[in-house]
């Protein structure tokens, strides 16, 4: 075309790989993105020639590397690890911030690096090998995945909470239990009773399950029927008040996933053919307090805005989307997205292009990364509509999102992310004292063993405060309203 926009950030190859497919017994996270790095190259249909142009070299920080250690260890550089098992030698290495939005996050920040000419093309990988690392434990095997180095890396690590002191000491220590939250809190805005809100969670990933289906590496395909989401059968344990194990993102993969960004130019003058190019149209971020502190307690506003800004970059509207992948590693944040957006009737199923963190798997920060390799896939067959990935980090906190193209869009992408976003909070009593409202609840489900309610409550000051109910009876308890005696370490409630 005779505008060509020869500085613009494309994505011109995409590559994943599994355990399965390797075929090793233990399949370390180093074996996983060599092979992916590999398979990427390959895509291009001219490896020799992109490998020597890639210059830069982005790590999805690991479970193990992000708090939570399985004992394997890891590199000393993993960005450096990665590349070698690769096949490459690269000058400019980083290692990413925690958090399930950083591979759309490195995208959108190093799009715009490779735009201005800092870097010639930027490999982006992530792997982890969790899976391997449990049947190891369980098996008694020790596993050693470090590996020494004295190159040098950029560390991308933030100090970004992903929940507060005050909601790990009244129990709120898993993503399930903080989710149910956000899950609960949206059931009462609908006005929904249990029965109907599980049946809507279990009928959407039903439809999730059979697109895991139609991918290769995917950890956990199978079609679920709407029914068998809410039963407790095939070890579909409860875990929380509002979730079984299948309604969850499952960690225990062995995947990897890597691409690689760089300019329409460079592209072309590698050999690569225009049809592999996909094009960045629009990008966006943004991030929410701490979720007891969070105004929004049943969406994300944070995700709202960041999607909007993004279509808005872009210059389209939700209505003219084609292929999407939204976020999936409970319920609550598709529907965050779904009930901000004006979308077209479209099936449930369409909201992914993987089949989500639970059927395809949910690789620690790097699931995002499958679903940019199936978006650059889907928009190769069919790219008469715009796609959109959205990548979401902590509690719904952290918000990335990305909007492409298979064609060269009207707008020249503006070298950076939309930012902006004022995320409002709310004022949380560190000593509450009387009465206040249930705004939203959580128990968690051991062994069949419900624990105690962790409740979220406007206090009658007008403030916020977390507090437990034990014993809580076996009703609704949104709404109710309770006393609160302050503690030291958890405030306690007593229902009036």
């Amino acid at each position: 075309m005779a505008d060509f926009d020869a500085d613009a950030p494309v994505l011109v190859a995409v590559g994943e790989a599994s355990g399965k497919s390797l075929g090793l017994e233990w399949p370390a996270p180093s074996d996983l993105a060599g092979a992916a790095i590999r398979a990427t190259l390959a895509d291009s249909g001219q490896a020799a020639a992109l490998a020597a142009a890639t210059d830069c070299i982005i790590a999805i920080r690991t479970f193990e590397d992000s708090g939570v250690s399985l004992g394997t260890g890891s590199p000393d550089n993993v960005p450096q690890a990665y590349a070698a098992a690769g096949g490459l030698d690269l000058r400019h290495s980083f290692y990413s911030d925690i958090g399930g939005q950083t591979p759309q996050a490195q995208v959108n920040q190093f799009a715009g690096a490779v735009q201005r000419g800092e870097y010639k093309a930027v490999m982006i990988v992530g792997a982890e090998a969790n899976g391997t690392a449990k049947r190891a434990r369980k098996s008694g095997l020790t596993l050693d995945w470090r590996m020494p180095s004295d190159q040098a890396f950029i560390d991308l690590l933030t100090p970004f909470p992903i929940l507060s002191r005050a909601e790990i000491r009244h129990g709120i220590v898993s993503m399930p239990l903080a989710y149910s939250l956000i899950e609960t809190a949206r059931r009462a805005r609908r006005g929904m009773d249990r029965a109907n809100y599980e049946a809507e969670m279990a009928s959407l990933w039903a439809n999730f399950s059979q697109k895991s289906l139609t991918r290769e590496h995917a950890q956990f395909a199978q079609q679920w029927s709407a029914e068998a989401l809410q039963s407790g059968g095939d070890g579909n344990y409860q875990l929380t008040d509002i979730y079984r194990r299948w309604m969850v993102a499952q960690d225990a993969v062995d995947v990897a996933a890597a691409a690689v960004l760089t300019t329409a130019g460079t592209a072309r003058e590698i050999g690569i053919a225009d049809d592999k190019m996909i094009w960045l149209a629009g990008a966006a971020e943004a991030a929410d307090p701490p979720i007891s502190e969070r105004t929004n307690l049943s969406g994300s506003d944070a995700q709202a805005f960041a999607v909007n800004a993004a279509l808005d970059q872009a210059g389209i509207a939700a209505a003219d989307l084609g292929p999407v992948d939204i976020y999936s590693c409970f319920p609550c944040a598709v529907f965050a997205a779904t009930d901000g957006m004006t979308l077209p009737e479209r099936p449930a199923g369409d909201y992914t292009l993987t089949g989500g963190l639970t059927f395809f798997g949910g690789p620690g920060n790097g699931y995002a990364l499958h679903s940019l390799a199936a978006m650059v896939q889907t928009l190769r067959r069919d790219g008469r509509k715009p796609a959109m990935i959205t990548a979401n980090g902590g509690v719904m906190s952290k918000q990335a999102v990305g909007i492409y193209s298979a064609e060269q869009p009207r707008r020249r992408w503006p070298a950076a992310p939309q930012h902006g976003y004022q995320a409002a909070a709310v004022a949380l009593d560190h000593a509450p004292a009387g009465k206040g409202r249930i705004l939203t609840f959580t128990q968690p489900i051991v062994k069949d063993r419900a624990g105690a309610a962790i409740l979220l409550l406007a206090m009658e000051s007008g403030a916020r405060a977390l507090a437990v109910l034990g014993d809580p009876p076996p009703v609704d308890l949104v709404g109710r309203i309770v006393s609160v005696t302050a503690g030291e370490k958890r405030h306690i409630a007593a229902l009036v």
